[in-house]
């Protein structure tokens, strides 16, 4: 009797180890195959980024050379297309921003100025001599950034590098000389990036903007102390505001110079660790990225939405309206407008990063939005809704909308326009005309996918 009452227990409790063992190794393997996706994902947006580079590289030569401006029309238009989606497969590796700001500056300026060139020279007019010269300096930058990119590439087709210690360590592992990441690496990509050619054009990229003022600053000066209760208070928090200590607080020199706040969770089993960037004029939060871990997807696009929107309003943003989103790792990015008098602010946009997993907002990028953001002396509609619909190509179908919207145009420029949503064939597309003159200012198609909804 004696034996049994000991074995009984002893069973139960193997049983229960085992179970736990179970657990644990289900665990383990389920976040095992979701590090391998996750890293596949990045292998994936790596050589994408490459072969968009290399093809900007090879139309900017061919542009030296084209002299009709038909052809020059067609290849500039494929160059913008091509360095927007170099800089978006460039985004979704993971790396801090400023590891590659200015590899990121250069490819939307380059697409930018593609993209007003081509607007030029589609009316008969040839490029002139400063532009070629501006083409040849961005051509040879280009030839740069495609050799260090090869040279990587090199390095991770040899088993040098990995890029699964970006993941695992996002931009420390920059700083380590000891790992696969050495100085020939992304560092060196984004040293030879300086001397970029200065761009003055018609285009909201130009650098002449880099000195304009930000319109949506509001207040004085903070203090270091003020800009750690401001970070801690405005982020996304899955526990209590104890569980989360500042460890370090630098000044970053941007185009609005802000406190950088970086916060650790205490918890040992739930890391998260948040970096906030803080005005220090008015306190505003530019942006801020938790780069902790996303568990499986639970949540519908529907919900995540909502939970992006009641974290803008408890923040105090309650004149913005959500417009276009992006999913993808577990991960949904969704961009809100402002809004004045009824019309919708395009300039003004503020982007949100939503775990799938739980709802909890892991980035914010409000940079842009704070630049532009300020209050409109909107001009009267000279044309109503349904003269402006007339203005449409009868060979759209299902016209819809006809609502108020400011648009950026040009550099520095904003025209409002009536936004009509139309369809062609199984195409669906975006038409802007003016609401003072009835011009039609723009074109877009609206392109989904499995990432979400973009216009192009």
């Amino acid at each position: 009797m004696n034996r049994r009452r000991w074995l009984i227990p002893l069973a139960i409790g193997i049983i229960f180890l085992g179970g736990i063992i179970y657990w644990g190794y289900h665990q383990f393997t389920v976040r095992k195959q979701l590090e391998i996706a996750l890293t596949n994902k990045y292998y994936r947006s790596f050589y994408d980024t490459l072969s968009n580079i290399q093809n900007v590289e090879v139309l900017l030569s061919k542009l030296l050379v084209a002299q009709a401006p038909q052809l020059d029309s067609q290849i500039l238009m494929e160059i913008w297309q091509r360095a927007n989606a170099a800089q978006t497969n460039l985004n979704q590796l993971p790396l801090p921003d400023i590891s590659l700001s200015r590899t990121a500056k250069f490819l939307t300026q380059v697409g930018d100025y593609a993209y007003s060139l081509a607007k030029k020279v589609s009316l008969g007019q040839e490029k002139n001599a400063q532009e070629w010269e501006t083409l040849q300096k961005l051509y040879k930058k280009a030839s740069t950034l495609n050799v260090d990119l090869q040279d990587i590439e090199r390095q991770i087709a040899s088993g040098k590098l990995h890029l699964s210690e970006l993941s695992r360590q996002t931009g420390r592992v920059l700083q380590r000389k000891e790992t696969g990441l050495a100085s020939r690496n992304f560092q060196q990509v984004e040293e030879h990036m300086k001397g970029m050619p200065t761009l003055i054009y018609d285009g909201p990229f130009s650098d002449h903007l880099e000195k304009s003022q930000p319109k949506g600053l509001t207040g004085s000066k903070i203090t270091v102390d003020q800009a750690r209760k401001k970070a801690l208070g405005f982020i996304d928090r899955r526990y209590a505001q104890e569980n989360y200590a500042v460890e370090r607080v630098s000044i970053s020199k941007g185009k609005i110079r802000a406190y950088n706040v970086e916060i650790a969770s205490r918890l040992p089993n739930f890391q998260e660790r948040v970096t906030v960037a803080v005005s220090e004029t008015g306190g505003h939060v530019l942006w801020y990225a938790n780069a902790r871990n996303v568990g499986p997807e639970k949540l519908t696009l529907r919900q995540a939405r909502e939970k992006a929107q009641q974290f803008l309003i408890r923040r105090g943003y309650t004149n913005l309206v959500p417009t276009y989103h992006e999913q993808g790792g577990g991960l949904a990015v969704f961009n809100f407008a402002a809004t004045q008098n009824g019309v919708l602010l395009y300039p003004d946009q503020i982007k949100l990063t939503v775990a799938l997993d739980n709802g909890q907002i892991l980035g914010l990028e409000a940079t842009g939005y704070l630049m532009t953001h300020h209050r409109r002396d909107l001009p009267q509609p000279r044309l109503t809704a349904a003269q402006a619909r007339k203005k449409l190509s009868p060979h759209l179908k299902n016209v819809t909308g006809g609502h108020l919207a400011l648009i950026p145009v040009g550099a520095d420029k904003e025209k409002l326009v009536y936004e009509f949503r139309g369809e062609l064939d199984k195409d669906t597309f975006l038409v802007y005309i003016n609401a003072l003159d009835g011009k039609e200012e723009q074109v877009l198609r609206l392109v989904r996918n499995t990432e979400g909804v973009l216009t192009l």
